[in-house]
């Protein structure tokens, strides 16, 4: 498969496998009505065979009963796997949607996750209040909000899971001031953060604020490690998240995760500061209910 994207094959496997399943088919049951082998469809099935061509794609979804609509996703899939770019693109809308199925298959499979992120929670560490709060500023019906958070909620298993991964979070200062909802919300997310930083498999390590212009490194980015195949970058910009797979792009970000780790305080006293800045959230929560509690009296 030369340069191709190994990681984008992966994944289209992995969805040719759901549709298989979806169908009620076994390999063996499939096989022989596509008229090969059941090891050529492992083969396919785990991006091990090296470039699929359309045609198969189309002919496997098609015997699985797969709607036009998913028969047309997974050939652009196809055809990303199948050049030698060593990147692709996975458009969605403002919030989750079509790429965090594509974020999940590569995060759930990867041994070590290292990330890098500038202005928010990531959202691996978000509780559910700090989640509503980022969502309320969105136009969604409540049901549409609700199984949002449902979503990311159940993403943040794979941190508790048996044999979970090893995760690095890097995380600017800012992100910890920047008031998501109120006080009590932020309280309760750094509490939060402390809780998961106390994880055997999670570090977190903050770039102070004092360190100013030395601790800007651009925008999140997140780099997956893999036991059998190479790195993966993933960047979630506002409209399409980009994996990057070609081994040059993926040392670079290495070498800024590097850089990072230099400016980042270390874990200890990264843990200080999200104490502190919790405990300031709690006694400004407390402060603003007497104010309330006043202003009530007085009226």
């Amino acid at each position: 498969m030369g340069a191709r994207n190994r990681a984008c094959g992966r994944e289209l496997g992995d969805l040719l496998r759901v549709h298989r399943d979806a169908a009620g088919l076994t390999l063996r049951q499939l096989a022989p009505k596509l008229g090969c082998s059941i090891a050529h469809l492992h083969r396919i099935e785990t991006g091990e065979r090296g470039t699929t061509s359309e045609t198969e794609v189309v002919q496997y979804l098609a015997t699985c009963g797969a709607s036009y609509q998913d028969v047309q996703r997974l050939v652009g899939m196809c055809r990303d796997a199948g050049d030698d770019r060593g990147y692709w693109l996975c458009e969605h809308g403002d919030w989750m949607s079509d790429s965090l199925r594509s974020l999940i298959f590569h995060e759930t499979s990867a041994d070590r996750s290292e990330s890098y992120e500038p202005e928010v929670i990531p959202g691996l560490l978000q509780t559910e209040p700090y989640i509503s709060a980022l969502l309320a500023r969105q136009d969604f019906a409540d049901e549409e909000r609700a199984a949002l958070v449902q979503a990311r909620m159940e993403r943040q298993r794979i941190l508790f899971r048996n044999n979970p991964a090893k995760f690095t979070f890097f995380l600017h200062e800012r992100a910890l001031r920047l008031e998501v909802g109120d006080y009590r919300i932020m309280a309760e997310q750094l509490l939060a953060l402390m809780f998961c930083a106390d994880q055997w498999n999670i570090t977190i390590r903050v770039l102070p604020a004092a360190a100013r212009e030395t601790a800007l490194f651009g925008g999140s980015f997140r780099c997956f490690g893999y036991p059998r195949f190479g790195s993966l970058v993933y960047l979630d910009c506002r409209v399409a998240g980009l994996f990057l797979e070609d081994p040059r792009q993926v040392a670079k970000y290495r070498s800024v995760l590097r850089q990072i780790a230099t400016v980042a305080l270390d874990e200890e006293e990264s843990r200080k500061l999200v104490a502190a800045l919790a405990d300031e959230y709690d006694r400004a929560e407390g402060g603003w209910d007497e104010r309330r509690r006043v202003a009530q009296e007085q009226l």
